[in-house]
């Protein structure tokens, strides 16, 4: 490490810029002192044994006067929730099991601002990005973490904010020295670890580059109590500290044998111990909460020089379940979990008791592209090679009670290919859609959902000179629930756009019942270049009638098949649905026996 810094490559500290753990602690001590205070307030006002406190993004686990309060769902029950620390372990672990069955369906917005100079087309100074989480279809039912997290929404914005500014200054700087094809950046890229009715755990993934050598990365985490809204500390899931900091050290002489500098045992209980308490100031390590266990990662330059990169442990639920808490630990029958390439994950998929390492892998070639797939169970691997891609994002899923691999891999102009793998016998065995999906032109075309939900171009003031744009935000439907996945999938069905339908993973490869893919084509703006009549139907999609249209009229896609039927829905607000049939399988297109192009204006197809 000492070497590394003499020769300059590692990035300075600059205000504003991955500063998560003095953030964090600051949540804590906040939301600590509006807890006390609810307290202090409802034994004045109430005289009685019975605490009144509100949800909040403040309200927590209260340890007072051998009082804990998990949470409620509204102000009137908040008194009705509080447990006695007298429960037994039976007692909380009858809870935890079924809170965790309860499966939340957040959304991730993600937010991409750019800076540059005042004259148009000045050279790019800086972007940063930063997400923003949400729980739409919970947010009434677990109010107090919806108001976690919009706090959480709001430090992310004004500490990004906050960055581009001083982003912006540093890349002014460079420049000024000749280096005018330097952009200095801070990126953040947010999933959901864990999202059910006992925890809800955020993964970060941040990068940020300041014009020296090399840019700085680092994954962390942000874990709350759902009912509650509290901010989890690591003693509030890890009850033994020092046989955790045990573990810890043996995973890591198993799994990164040539670490340059192995932590010291004494040294990480010690910062496990005060972890999120505001003591440990050199953040030896992030952690976050899944539902198979605490993954701790170690950044680059804690055990070794930056080449050596980060470390990441799983402490498993199922391998040491006396390590944690039993209201955290419980592993749920059915979840979804997201986990990266260069770690792997564990979890004991065979049902035999024993934890088995999952690990993906692939080969590149001279052009930078993955050509091949590997994914292994221990010993037992399988490798695919019928196609090339540049990335992928992984997901284990459990459910009726069998384990599965999603491997969602992007190819050239972003396309996407959904591989799916069941690993129950011990042995990776990949899955095949089914063959009512057989119609579509690729039935393996399958993504995550996320679309772009904003393109306007907004300009401020950075500083003393220079404007930021804000190019666009995405959302994104967070996987989360095995019962229900938004997935979406290409369709060049009268314009290209990505279409998507509620699946389920039940049957290895995920199927749906929907009839219809529902278009995020919001943006395209289909006109008629001259009257025509077409079929009309209802929301459910039974037909009820016909309608003439003018020449002139304007739709937008609301729906498709996927096969050879395209509902469209007249922008100016009317109620029919249009229904057009036609060949979308070759082109020129044919639509209700015209061609696609001679009937309608402003079709958008992408190569």
């Amino acid at each position: 490490m000492e070497e590394s810094e003499e020769m300059g490559d590692r990035p300075g500290v600059m205000p504003g810029l991955l500063t998560e753990g003095n953030r964090r602690k600051e949540r804590r001590e906040m939301a600590n002192r509006k807890c006390a205070g609810r307290l202090i307030a409802g034994v004045l006002c109430a005289g009685l044994a019975f605490w009144e406190f509100g949800t909040g993004p403040a309200a927590g686990i209260l340890a007072f006067a051998g009082l804990t309060a998990y949470g409620a769902e509204s102000d009137a029950e908040a008194g009705a929730e509080i447990k006695s620390e007298t429960d037994t372990e039976e007692d909380v672990e009858s809870e935890a099991g079924t809170e965790t069955a309860l499966l939340l369906h957040p959304t991730i917005r993600r937010y991409f601002m750019y800076a540059s100079g005042q004259q148009s087309g000045e050279e790019l100074l800086a972007r940063i990005s930063y997400p923003e989480i949400h729980i739409p279809m919970e947010e009434a039912r677990f109010s107090a973490l919806s108001s976690a997290l919009s706090q959480y929404n709001s430090e992310k914005k004004v500490s990004s904010l906050e960055a581009l500014k001083t982003l912006t200054e540093s890349a002014k700087e460079i420049h000024q020295d000749g280096n005018t094809d330097v952009s200095c950046s801070q990126e953040c890229e947010a999933k959901i670890a864990r999202a059910d009715g006992i925890a809800f755990s955020i993964v970060e993934n941040d990068s940020n580059y300041l014009g020296g050598v090399h840019g700085y990365y680092e994954k962390t985490g942000t874990a709350y109590d759902s009912r509650s809204g509290q901010l989890l500390a690591f003693t509030d899931v890890v009850q033994d500290c020092d046989a955790a900091a045990a573990r810890v050290v043996q995973k890591l002489s198993q799994e990164y044998p040539e670490l340059s500098f192995p932590p010291e045992k004494e040294k990480l209980a010690s910062s496990m111990k005060q972890r999120d308490a505001g003591q440990d100031q050199s953040v030896l390590f992030h952690w976050y909460l899944t539902p198979l266990g605490v993954n701790l990662v170690f950044p680059p330059y804690t055990l070794g020089c930056y080449a050596e990169g980060q470390q990441e442990i799983q402490l498993s639920f199922e391998e040491d379940p006396s390590l944690f808490h039993s209201r955290y630990s419980q592993v749920p029958e059915t979840f979804v979990v997201p986990f990266d390439q260069d770690t792997g994950i564990r979890a004991d998929v065979t049902g035999d008791g024993a934890v088995d390492r999952i690990t993906v892998g692939g080969e590149m070639d001279e052009t930078g592209a993955y050509k091949d797939l590997t994914v292994s169970v221990n010993d037992q691997a399988l490798t695919l090679s019928d196609f090339p891609y540049y990335s992928t994002e992984l997901y284990l899923i459990r459910s009726n009670s069998r384990y599965q691999l999603y491997a969602f891999c992007k190819s050239d102009n972003d396309y996407q290919i959904l591989k799916v793998f069941s690993l129950g016998n011990g042995a990776p065995a990949e899955q095949t859609p089914p063959s009512a999906d057989e119609g579509r032109l690729d039935p393996y075309n399958l993504g995550v959902r996320s679309i772009e939900t904003d393109n306007g171009s907004e300009t401020a003031e950075i500083g003393q000179s220079g404007s930021y744009e804000r190019a666009y935000s995405d959302e994104t439907n967070a996987l989360t629930d095995p019962g229900s996945m938004l997935l979406s999938t290409r369709m060049d069905a009268m314009s290209t756009y990505q279409a998507c339908k509620a699946y389920t993973a039940e049957a290895g490869y995920p199927v749906s019942s929907d009839p219809y893919y529902q278009a995020d084509a919001d943006n395209i703006r289909l006109t008629l270049k001259q009257a025509a009549e077409f079929e009309t139907v209802s929301e459910s999609g039974e037909q009820t009638g016909k309608a003439f249209y003018p020449e002139g009229t304007v739709f937008t896609i609301l729906r498709t098949d996927g096969a050879g039927t395209v509902d469209l829905k007249p922008a100016a607000g009317e109620d029919k649905i249009a229904r057009v049939s036609g060949d979308f399988s070759d082109w020129p297109q044919q639509v209700s026996g015209f061609e696609l192009e001679t009937l309608f204006d402003g079709t958008v197809f992408a190569g």
